[in-house]
Parts: structure tokens; sequence; C-alpha cells
């Protein structure tokens, strides 16, 4: 566990630390913890210190797997985004996959990638990561 953490704070601190200008082709992973505080809204800690905040919209049901679009802010130390991504949740496992692309602030164009899994019902309760693509950007 302890490698662990210390692996997701480097992880943060190279999100933090890298500019558009000079941020590698590599993929930046941002680990997040996010919970229910309403209908279709989940706020939360995203690395050392960020934010993290998803709004569902178009959302629908078919069969076992809920899909949807979310409006994602990100706020890191120094650093901010909006991004606009489709998503599904799978109800027999619990995992979500959401793709798409920062529309406003850090890394604008991006492609956006997150993955999460339900840990928690009270509240409803995920954790993962987001993906950011900073090859992909304008």
């Amino acid at each position: 566990m302890r490698i662990l953490l210390v692996g997701l704070l480097t992880l943060c601190a190279m999100a933090v630390s890298s500019g558009t200008a000079a941020a590698s082709e590599a993929a930046i992973v941002i680990p997040f913890e996010k919970h229910s505080v309403g209908p279709g809204h989940y706020v939360g800690t995203a690395c050392d210190g960020g934010t993290i905040d998803m709004q569902l919209s178009n959302s629908s049901v078919a069969g076992n797997v809920q899909s949807f679009t979310a409006t994602v802010q990100l706020a890191l130390p120094g650093r901010s985004l909006t991004a606009v991504l489709d998503g599904s949740f799978n109800f027999s496992t619990g995992k979500t996959v959401l793709n798409g692309v920062v529309v406003d602030g850090w890394l604008a164009g991006a492609q956006v990638h997150e993955e999460g899994q339900l840990v928690g019902l009270d509240p409803v309760t995920f954790v993962g990561t987001v993906q950011l693509m900073p090859g992909s950007a304008d």
C-alpha cells in the first residue's frame, strides 16, 4: 500500500509540473476519489490537494449498463480544466469507463480517458484515474 501511495503522489507531482510546452507524449495519470452529493453530481479529491467535480447528463439505461455524458472539472495546484466525456457504468461490475476531450483550460483539445470503480454505497463512491493525453492537445 505504501508503494502505491508513493507512486500516486509521484504521478500527481508529474501532472502538476508538466506544462503544455514541455509535456511529454506520455499520458498524465491523475488518481481520484469522488462521491455523490446529489443526483448525477459527484465531487471529490484528485492527486495531492486537487479536486474533481462531475455532472452527469443525457443518462439512459439499457439492460445492465447506464450510458451518460459527463462534464468534468478538474483542478490541480496551478492547473485546471473542463472536459466533456461520454461514459458508461456497468451495474454488474461496478466499473465506469469514459472518453472525451478537454474543452477548456489546461491541455485544451487533449483526449481524456477515465476509469473508475464503485467502492461504496453510502454515499455512492468511486475511485479511479483520469488519463490526459498531452500529445493530442491543440
